[in-house]
């Protein structure tokens, strides 16, 4: 099996999962986004935002650009804060729209040397004796990341 088609597997199953998640965003009413999603757990809104946050992190991982949402870290990055005031649910998805278009126009420019070269998460030093921890691997760990944070939204949907 070449590299390329192992890389593009990959990428449909990042596209799959973004897609699954903005399905499951679209279909939860406004009431749902403050809900949490077991009795203690992350609300609907934190884990939208959350995943956003992370995503945007991509952007400087892949050496892919700038960042456009470095200021939600204090609020998504870290554990959940009970009186946080977040942003509205319409600009959470738009923005999620925005950075998931931007980083798949990204993604499909990418080539097979690319994805098989260090991210900024790890030193030149780390990357010489494990290669492994490349950019691909990188869009792997963020898409099992997203698969958990899907099935956890799953428990809200009604």
């Amino acid at each position: 099996m070449s590299e390329k088609l192992i890389i593009t597997q990959c990428l449909a199953a990042w596209e799959q999962r973004i897609a699954q998640a903005t399905k499951l965003f679209d279909s939860l009413s406004d009431w749902a986004m403050d809900e949490e999603i077991a009795p203690g757990r992350n609300k609907v809104v934190y884990v939208i935002g959350h995943l956003l946050a992370v995503h945007d992190r991509m952007v400087e991982a892949l050496e892919l650009g700038k960042r456009s949402h470095a200021d939600l870290d204090h609020l998504f990055i870290d554990a959940q804060q009970p009186n946080a005031v977040y942003p509205e649910t319409g600009w959470l998805k738009e923005s999620w729209d925005k950075l998931h278009q931007f980083l798949n126009e990204k993604f499909n420019k990418m080539t097979v040397e690319d994805w098989l070269s260090r991210h900024t998460y790890v030193t030149a030093e780390e990357f010489a004796t494990q290669p492994e921890r490349n950019k691909l691997n990188l869009l792997i760990s963020r898409t099992n990341h997203l698969s958990s944070h899907n099935g956890q939204l799953l428990l809200v949907k009604k």
